[in-house]
Order: C-alpha cells, then sequence, then structure tokens
C-alpha cells in the first residue's frame, strides 16, 4: 500500500489565533482621598449578587462507523461503502498500528474481556483504510477531533497546505471544489506529489460534523483508478 500523507493542523492556527490578543492597558491604580462622613450618613454596603456558575460547553458524542471485512457504514456521514474486486481491508490490528495506538488508549470489556479502543483518548481515528492490490489505489476514511470547534473548512484547508508545505515532497495543491460521494456533498481537494520521478495524487474529501473533521481520501495514480475507489460508495440505506 503506497504511503498515505498525513492530515493535522498545524499548531501555528493556534497561535495565530492568539496573534490578535494584545496587551491589556494598565489601569490607573492612584486614588482620590475619600471624602470625610459621619457614621450616620454612611451607606450600608449593597452584598454583590451570587455569580451564576458558567456551564461546561457540552462535547458533541463521537460514533465511530462500523467495519467488517468486506464493508463499512457512517451513519454519521450517511455513507456505505462496499469492497470492489482485487480489494482487501484492513484489520483492527492494522489500523490501530497506523494510528500508532497502543495498549494506553485501550481497555477492557467487562463482559467480553476484549480489549477495546478508547476514542476518547485520540484526537484522530483511522475508521476504514481498503486498498486495490492490483494497483496500489487505496481509501482511508479519517476522523479528526478539532482543537476548536469554530474552525473553518477554508482555515482548515490552508492549515494542512502550510503542514505539507513544511516538508520535503513536491506538492502540487489544485483548488477546492464540491465533489459528490455517494450521493453526500463534500470539499474535495485534489494534490499531485512528485517523488523520484513518480507522480502519486491524492484526492482528500473533507466534510465538518459538529467539532470533528472527516476526510475521505484517495490515493491513486490513474484518474480511473480514483473513479473505481469512488464507485464502492453509496447512500446508506434508511433502517
Amino acid at each position: 500500500m503506497k504511503r498515505i500523507i498525513g492530515l493535522a493542523l498545524s499548531l501555528t492556527l493556534l497561535a495565530a489565533l492568539l496573534a490578535g490578543c494584545g496587551s491589556t492597558p494598565a489601569s490607573d491604580t492612584s486614588e482620590a482621598a475619600p471624602a470625610e462622613t459621619s457614621s450616620s450618613e454612611a451607606a450600608e454596603p449593597t452584598p454583590e449578587p451570587t455569580p451564576e456558575p458558567t456551564p461546561e460547553p457540552v462535547e458533541a458524542e463521537y460514533i465511530p462507523g462500523e467495519r467488517t471485512d468486506t464493508d463499512y457504514t457512517s451513519t454519521v456521514l450517511g455513507l456505505h461503502f462496499t469492497l470492489g474486486d482485487n480489494m482487501v481491508m484492513a484489520t483492527d490490528e492494522e489500523i490501530n498500528s497506523m494510528m500508532q495506538a497502543g495498549v494506553d488508549v485501550m481497555y477492557e470489556d467487562e463482559e467480553t474481556g476484549e480489549m477495546i479502543l478508547d476514542y476518547t483518548q485520540l484526537s484522530t481515528v483511522y475508521e476504514m483504510v481498503a486498498a486495490d492490490i492490483t494497483n496500489g489505489s487505496n481509501v482511508i476514511v479519517m476522523c479528526e477531533k478539532l482543537p476548536l470547534s469554530g474552525i473553518e473548512m477554508d482555515q482548515y484547508i490552508e492549515a494542512m497546505r502550510t503542514q505539507m508545505a513544511q516538508t520535503t515532497l513536491d506538492v502540487d495543491f489544485g483548488e477546492p471544489e464540491d465533489v459528490d460521494l455517494g450521493g453526500v456533498t463534500f470539499t474535495g481537494l485534489t494534490y499531485s506529489v512528485d517523488s523520484n520521478g513518480t507522480q502519486a495524487n491524492q484526492t482528500m474529501l473533507l466534510k465538518k460534523v459538529d467539532d470533528r473533521m472527516y476526510a475521505v481520501t484517495f490515493s491513486y495514480q490513474d484518474p480511473a483508478a480514483y473513479e473505481a475507489l469512488k464507485a464502492c460508495f453509496s447512500p446508506l440505506e434508511p433502517a
């Protein structure tokens, strides 16, 4: 399987959000001499109202997609994926290895004794990885918890471009455009990478849901392989 370019937001995005915050001007600490008042004129102090506690923000529930040896379903995206000819699905162990998820982010199910991945401890989750063994083309479905829920699509794409520009890869970016995948509209970004005279292409389809960014990334050399991978997705039929 060809190496998949990872996606992660640069910390410089957070720094940029703070860059506009200037220092607070120093307040004038000088005080005028208080006027003398008799005890009879002194007003009773007014008790300050007790401030209402600020409610904690409610984090949107993460619902991972369900994967078998032959298909993948995401109720959040409303998509169903079925393996095409000559394609194989990555196993749980292989995906956990890609995420470098060790035992520290897993817990034991009390009923079955099975070790289960604790998604609350992961900022990025690979929900599915499938590859065509004949031509090396592959598709990955990834979900990333955004550091700030207010991050917009154009900011996310710009952060991704900045991150890739800092690598040794020669990346040629296209322009974002709407792309239909299984009846669902995504923001698509296609780019090519030249390495040792060989060009590989990736098309990343992005969709923000609450405080998470979903990315369906296709890696391929022949555009026909990209279309074949896209054809594996279909709308999720209502239960």
